[in-house]
């Protein structure tokens, strides 16, 4: 009989015919991005024991990590393998007899009540498994969902939600404590906690710094949910995850995960699904927008070819390009001040300006602050800025009391600003995630907006202008309302 026995929880083998296993074992593995370099810098070695260049996700005995189990299976049926029995060796998880559909106060939404029932009734060839993600986008209330499910098990389970997030951490203490009344929740960020209650709220830097202290607990936690699961590739949230190798119950969530189809990412995201399993459910921006929980976005696509004119780079490397472009370049500048311009008319403040590197994040701030009215609070921020600072520059800007703000990438995530009307992406990045990230802080709702702007630059030159053009696709899968601004004389900015 062809099997698969689910060995623990964390790790599954394969019992099938040589040649079936040898087939499979071919299939999933994926050649390094890098592989060329690597092997180059290698010192000699005999043949026999040199590496590849190709990272095994099955291995020569045919064990591989149980997330890749609904894939294993896939692959098994292409292959002409339909008569697999999966065998699970794992402690059972408790039977949810009734989805959890409201919180005292607080009821589910249907998507949430979606999500819940996506995770507890989910089975592999009839089994029982409750390892995967939830791909949902801002504002689709995780943290309601992430207490459904703690009560869904009738909190036998005994919980750990890790996130990487201050902000959410801080967030997240008020939220569960009206979610979870009466309920004791261990809170784990800077010193060392000891005891941990039956569920437990951990910032992963704490954990991971920690993790000779925390390993026996982390040992002892029947359920994980992992807030900004795209991340769990990083050495911090590995570090961690190493040692959850007895949850039953493994939910990433995260609404930009697997996003990317490009081949460089293939082996990030095999890396994450080996460990999180494939999506359950997803809850996308648009449908946010419709439902009203999101607001809605209109996005300009601003070509660059207006304030450059013909010039183009002379250089050929993309940091050079880069550099030559946009991070010194004053047309780069004044094609932000310009949008900026242009947005004031219309009032639409507080306005956000993200920046790919710091000495940008400097330059245009000093640009922007000679050039437009004295009157307007600018601000700018980065890793660089002391934390003290950039925490009361943060609460500034969300309370309103800052009217631009200049920042790098770290606004990509978790920061939840309900004001903001305009962000104007200047940092021609090539990644779907981050671009969607940061359309995450734009579209959180306020009585005070009923639409919001984004403005992205297309810049001119190798690498920039197809970067440009991968953006305006990303925001169309994502079905959001793209305007394309042309050039000519009787464009105004």
């Amino acid at each position: 009989m062809n099997r698969i026995i689910i060995q623990n929880c964390n790790q599954c083998s394969l019992d099938l015919p040589l040649q079936l296993s040898n087939k499979l074992y071919k299939d999933f593995q994926i050649r390094h991005p890098n592989a060329f370099y690597v092997l180059k810098k290698m010192k000699r070695r005999p043949t026999s024991n040199q590496w590849d260049g190709y990272i095994k996700f099955i291995s020569k005995k045919g064990t591989f990590k149980i997330g890749l189990l609904p894939e294993v299976l896939e692959r098994c049926k292409k292959l002409g393998i339909d008569n697999i029995k999966v065998v699970d060796l794992r402690k059972p998880v408790p039977v949810v007899k009734k989805l959890i559909k409201r919180i005292g106060d607080y009821k589910l939404r249907p998507e949430q009540v979606k999500a819940v029932a996506s995770v507890v009734n989910n089975k592999v060839a009839g089994v029982p498994f409750h390892i995967g993600v939830l791909d949902y986008t801002v504002n689709a209330g995780k943290t309601l969902v992430m207490a459904a499910l703690y009560y869904s098990y009738k909190k036998k389970l005994k919980t750990l939600i890790i996130t990487q997030d201050s902000d959410w951490f801080q967030q997240a203490k008020d939220e569960f404590k009206r979610y979870l009344p009466g309920e004791d929740i261990t809170f784990i960020q800077g010193s060392k906690i000891f005891n941990w209650n039956n569920i437990s709220i951990g910032m992963v830097q704490s954990l991971s710094r920690n993790i000779s202290t925390y390993r026996n607990e982390l040992a002892k936690v029947d359920m994980v949910l992992v807030d900004e699961a795209d991340q769990g590739g990083s050495k911090t949230y590995q570090t961690v995850l190493t040692y959850l190798y007895n949850t039953r119950v493994r939910i990433g969530l995260s609404g930009t995960i697997y996003m990317s189809k490009l081949a460089k990412d293939r082996l990030k995201n095999m890396n994450l699904e080996s460990y999180f399993g494939k999506k359950l459910a997803e809850f996308r921006l648009i449908d946010s927008i419709k439902k009203g929980y999101s607001t809605k976005t209109i996005v300009k696509m601003v070509p660059g070819d207006y304030y450059f004119g013909d010039w183009e780079s002379s250089s050929t490397s993309y940091q050079d390009i880069y550099n030559d472009t946009i991070t010194y370049n004053k047309k780069a500048y004044n094609a932000v001040l310009d949008r900026v311009n242009f947005n004031l008319k219309y009032n639409r403040t507080p306005a956000l300006i993200v920046c790919k590197f710091i000495d940008h994040c400097e330059n245009l701030y000093k640009y922007l602050k000679k050039s437009l009215d004295s009157n307007l609070k600018i601000a700018k921020v980065h890793v660089n800025t002391p934390t003290k600072e950039r925490r009361s520059i943060m609460k500034n800007f969300r309370d309103g009391k800052i009217d631009i703000l200049v920042s790098t990438t770290i606004i990509a995530r978790g920061k939840n600003f309900p004001l903001l009307r305009l962000l104007i992406n200047t940092a021609s990045m090539d990644s779907r995630e981050k671009s969607i990230q940061f359309l995450g802080r734009l579209v959180r709702t306020d009585s005070s907006k009923s639409r919001v702007y984004l403005d992205d630059i297309i810049f001119p030159g190798d690498y920039l202008r197809r970067h440009g053009n991968h953006r305006r696709t990303y925001y169309r899968k994502e079905k959001l309302k793209v305007i394309q601004l042309e050039v000519s004389n009787k464009y105004k900015p």
